[in-house]
This record gives structure tokens, C-alpha cells and sequence, in this order.
């Protein structure tokens, strides 16, 4: 399953052929978030559009895809999301850069952090904890909290742009800008 300019679309994985499709339109000509798969639902998100999270059945025959929820308060354009058992966490473009929290089975939304985090951020999870590489070389390290946004620590870990998400190893963090991959140890 992935997210073309304008479609979701499912592929089979074995032959590359196309399973089903259903439309999915972002305003901008870049849609390179990955989709989070919940069970089975498969949730999405697009520049400028809802957050919308889609059941993926097969019934007859025939793939069967029907919409379980849309959240507008939680739209993003690049940023992915990450799940912490039915929690998921992310950063929505709106107010300059919100980080998030949301049921993934229903789409309420938990709680919002304030405005002007960051325009992007790659987000990866470790046990109860997440972390967020900022556009801006910037990482974030929070708890996986249902309850507020609760930030443990945020580190300069780049001296550019970082697109890709934290690598993370044992006790390291590598982190690649636009022009250096850098080691960081965790005590």
C-alpha cells in the first residue's frame, strides 16, 4: 500500500500489480509520508488535507476500501507518524508545527504541543519513547505519552537540513544531514 499524488493505491507485492485503488488528493506534487498500518486499517495523511484512516478488506472477490475516520486538526505534508500500541504520534503542519497524539481506532486527538515545533520532522520509536529529528538538525527525545506532550531532552545534532529518520543501534543514534552522517552515543 502506498500514496500517489492523487490515490491510495494497494500492490501486491509478489507480482507489483495493482489491487485496488481509491482517490487521495494532496495539494502539493509532494506526498512522501508512509502510510501507518493499525490493525487493519491503513491511515494517511496529505498537504493541506485530513488526516483519514482506511479499512482494506477483501470481500467477494473484490477489495473493499471504506474510510473509519478523518481528523482535519491533524493534517501534515512531510512529516511520518509513529505508533506506540494504539497511540499514534506525529507533527501536523498547522500552527507552524504541532506535535501530536491520536487513537488511531477512532481519530480523537489527545492532545496538541504548542505551535512552531518545526516545519518537518522523521520519527522513530524506541519502547516508551520517541524520537523526532527536526528539520533543522534539531532531536527531539519525548515519552510516548497519552497525556501531554512531555519532552525528555532536545539536542543540536546537525549543523544542516536532516531529511531521513534517526537510525537507531543499541545505545547509538546516527543521524544523516545534506551533507554528514554523524554517530551519537546515549548514556
Amino acid at each position: 500500500m502506498t500514496n500517489t499524488k492523487g490515490k491510495l493505491v494497494g500492490i501486491n507485492v509478489a507480482t507489483g500489480g495493482l489491487l485496488w485503488e481509491r482517490p487521495f488528493v494532496s495539494s502539493n506534487d509532494t506526498n512522501s509520508i508512509t502510510p501507518v498500518l493499525y490493525r487493519q486499517t491503513v491511515i494517511v495523511w496529505g498537504n493541506g488535507g485530513p488526516t483519514t484512516a482506511v479499512s482494506v478488506a477483501r470481500e467477494n472477490g473484490q477489495w473493499v476500501t471504506d474510510t473509519v475516520w478523518e481528523n482535519a486538526d491533524i493534517n501534515g505534508r512531510m512529516s511520518n507518524a509513529v505508533l506506540s500500541g494504539d497511540i499514534m504520534f506525529g507533527l501536523t503542519s498547522r500552527n507552524s508545527g504541532q506535535y501530536y497524539a491520536v487513537e488511531a481506532g477512532t481519530g480523537q486527538v489527545l492532545w496538541t504541543s504548542e505551535g512552531r515545533q518545526a516545519r518537518n520532522v522523521a520519527m522513530t520509536r524506541a519502547g516508551d519513547v520517541l524520537f523526532s529529528l527536526e528539520d533543522d538538525g534539531e532531536l527531539v527525545i519525548l515519552r510516548a505519552s497519552r497525556s501531554g506532550f512531555e519532552p525528555l531532552g532536545r539536542y543540536t545534532v546537525a549543523g544542516d537540513e536532516t531529511w531521513p529518520h534517526p537510525a537507531l543501534s543499541g545505545g547509538r543514534v546516527f543521524v544523516k544531514d545534506v551533507s554528514t552522517l554523524t554517530l551519537w552515543t546515549l548514556n
